[in-house]
């Protein structure tokens, strides 16, 4: 198993980052930190660490998507697990998703639930992910339910793909889930096994304009995918049942949107 940690300028939470994963006791685990043209303490926090399973990768300022694609260059895992270096990954977590992957050849992709942390690490909200694989599809299909650094992968789902793209911006795990849908089943452990921070250096909270009109252009381009308008009906939440509806409505999938009114009513009356 390799978890992949791109970082740049990461020193005020890396160190916290790193201590969650290397307190897991698996020694088949290697921790790959790409350090993508740090300037601050990065490059001596991560020289501090004498953990053989931690490998550092440096290169200029290349951006995220050149750094991810670095770091699955350098992994060996058979299994790739994602970690940002301002989150923190909680106990058993990297446990529970190679449980699921193993449990299952056609799935891919593994997220599980996270709960938001501000800059102090103070909780915030916190977000549970359906188990199957149709409600994640149809999850992807309002909005990325996937916190990107709480995702294991598959490495031959994620070869597969393509690996990571910069066609569309700073949703470059969106799109990446998308591409991994089309030939792989998704899964989520339904539990709260990742933190993840909010904070303005956060890279999603930077070039935000530039984030959303992507994510649209994406978005719209979801809405032609089989692999996602086949899951289409059988939604018991009717809150999302009706969110499923109008977005349908929004992007002129009328047919699918029958399919989702058909879901509100059932939902609402069995409710």
């Amino acid at each position: 198993m390799s978890v992949l940690l791109p970082v740049r300028d990461g020193e005020r939470y890396l160190r916290e980052a790193l201590d969650s994963l290397l307190g897991e006791s698996a020694t088949d685990l290697e921790v790959v930190v790409v350090d993508d043209g740090s300037t601050d303490a990065t490059p001596e926090i991560l020289g501090s660490y004498a953990d053989e399973r931690l490998r550092v990768v440096a290169q200029g300022p290349e951006g995220l998507v050149a750094a991810l694609n670095r770091g699955l260059e350098e992994t060996r895992g058979a299994t790739i697990v994602r970690m940002d270096a301002d989150d923190v990954s909680l106990p058993s977590r990297l446990e529970r998703q190679q449980a699921v992957l193993g449990a299952d050849e056609r799935i891919g992709l593994v997220g599980c639930g996270f709960e938001t942390i501000d800059r102090e690490g103070r909780t915030t909200g916190s977000w549970l992910l359906p188990e199957d694989d149709a409600a994640l599809r149809r999850r992807l299909l309002l909005r990325n339910p996937f916190a990107h650094g709480s995702v294991a992968i598959r490495r031959a789902a994620l070869e597969a793909a393509g690996g990571y793209s910069a066609d569309y911006g700073a949703n470059e795990d969106y799109d990446l889930w998308r591409r991994i849908a089309r030939e792989w089943c998704l899964a989520a452990v339904p539990e709260v096994l990742y933190r993840y921070r909010e904070h303005a250096e956060a890279v999603t909270k930077t070039d935000v304009g530039e984030r959303v009109d992507s994510r649209e252009r994406l978005r719209d381009e979801l809405w032609s995918e089989p692999s996602l308008l086949g899951a289409l009906g059988g939604e018991r939440n009717a809150a999302e049942a009706r969110a499923l509806a109008r977005e349908a409505i929004r992007r002129g999938r009328y047919r699918a949107a029958a399919r989702c009114l058909g879901d509100v009513l059932r939902a609402t009356t069995s409710s």
